[in-house]
């Protein structure tokens, strides 16, 4: 009798087991209450291995996403999966790829490599005035936690292809290039020169997305006129040509 039961208890338990494995992302993913800022549609594949036609996430949509969740950190109540959304080749498309870790309100990416379309991203910012700009952003983290502020940054950003509509068309820039880093748990990011704007200048953000933009630029001598003519109403050039900034 009790090697019967011992029996039956095996079988119950490679029975859960194997339900727990097959477990689907869409019956889990439904029963959770997601931020108000995310969204997923189409679910498939298990909850360790799922996949989504498109999801949205702070306004930005993904698509063709798809993860793999660690079962360790789960029973330890983590979340820590590798991400991987759109496609990097697509200059139109929004990607990710790379290492994400959640716990208890703290943030944790690593080996992460993003690209957003700019004209997408120009569109989410509270611009006084439109803006029409193309080419990609392409963002890069080795490390960053992040836990009601930033804690560690360690990355970089470019803009890719950059151009700005003239008057008579695209105005090419070229290519900008920025550091990122934590400094007093603000988000710290640093564009240096060379590029054709002659920008060199730091962003410091805050938590609650204050932020504060100083530096300088001073527009290639062949740039359109037009470039020359907006630079004037940063002010006067200092001694070395170049216009002020702070926002």
């Amino acid at each position: 009798m009790k090697k019967q039961l011992a029996w039956v208890a095996f079988g119950l338990v490679f029975y859960f087991l194997f339900l727990l494995i097959k477990l689907p992302a869409s019956q889990v993913l439904s029963r959770l209450s997601l931020p108000p800022d995310v969204d997923l549609q189409g679910v498939s594949g298990t909850i360790w291995q799922g996949r989504a036609i498109a999801a949205s996430v702070h306004g930005l949509p993904l698509q063709n996403v798809s993860w793999s969740l660690a079962v360790l950190p789960l029973v330890l109540g983590h979340i820590s999966a590798d991400v991987q959304a759109g496609n990097m080749r697509n200059s139109d498309e929004v990607s990710f790829s790379g290492g994400l870790n959640l716990s208890e309100g703290q943030i944790q990416l690593d080996q992460v490599q993003a690209y957003l379309p700019t004209n997408l991203m120009v569109s989410l910012l509270p611009l006084p005035f439109p803006v029409k700009a193309e080419g990609r952003f392409k963002i890069q983290f080795d490390e960053l936690e992040y836990t009601d502020a930033c804690q560690t940054l360690v990355g970089s950003g470019q803009w890719l292809n950059a151009k700005v509509a003239g008057l008579n068309g695209m105005i090419d820039l070229g290519v900008f290039n920025a550091d990122m880093t934590c400094t007093d748990n603000n988000v710290v990011v640093t564009v240096k020169e060379p590029n054709r704007f002659g920008l060199s200048a730091e962003a410091v953000i805050q938590a609650n997305l204050k932020y504060a933009i100083t530096g300088r630029f001073k527009p290639e001598s062949d740039l359109p006129e037009e470039v020359h003519q907006a630079a004037q109403f940063f002010g006067n050039k200092d001694g070395q040509g170049y216009y002020s900034i702070k926002l």
